[in-house]
């Protein structure tokens, strides 16, 4: 798009226009919250198969570099869940037009893509995400709200809440990661 249109001379409105586009399409203090996780981390997974139930833990390897000129963040787990090798790719950004994170995340688990918008407060430490995904054990939709807390510069936590009808939070899944030295 903007090639063609420096090949010929811009109207104040288009060049307006342009700048306007080039501000909104630039990284933020938001993308920069994200690079607090770029590195290699160990993490301890606790898994939640009904409430009150006790978690299945295991432990993994979480590999984030920031992407795509520190727009978004490319995280690879690897790992092992209920005794099977477990991989997974999660895509964390802030889409500055939205003025919120997304996240898509992928699996070996399954064929579904799972996305999550959220928000963080100003200066704080945790991104709350909330999605609406497919539930195999009821064949229906659940709600969902996540958290990914950085606790500091070597420690940082996910956590998974499924949302039920009474709006009650139930937690299926955690992971703590702390940086491998």
């Amino acid at each position: 798009l903007a090639a063609p249109l420096a090949a010929q001379e811009l109207t104040p409105e288009q060049q307006k226009a342009m700048e306007a586009f080039a501000k909104l399409m630039a990284p933020n203090e938001n993308h920069e919250f994200l690079t607090n996780l770029v590195g290699e981390w160990k993490s301890t997974i606790s898994m939640w198969m009904a409430p009150g139930a006790p978690p299945d833990v295991s432990e993994g390897t979480i590999t984030a570099e920031s992407v795509l000129g520190g727009r978004f963040l490319m995280l690879r787990f690897r790992g092992t869940m209920f005794g099977q090798p477990y991989e997974g790719l999660e895509i964390l950004g802030y889409d500055t037009m939205k003025n919120k994170y997304i996240t898509l995340w992928i699996d070996n688990t399954s064929t579904m893509f799972y996305q999550l918008e959220g928000t963080r407060e100003k200066d704080a430490k945790a991104i709350h995400d909330h999605a609406t995904w497919f539930d195999p054990s009821t064949g229906g939709q659940t709600a969902v709200h996540a958290i990914t807390t950085v606790a500091g510069p070597d420690a940082y936590s996910f956590e998974l809440f499924m949302v039920g009808p009474d709006g009650k939070e139930t937690k299926s899944m955690e992971y703590r990661a702390v940086r491998a030295k």
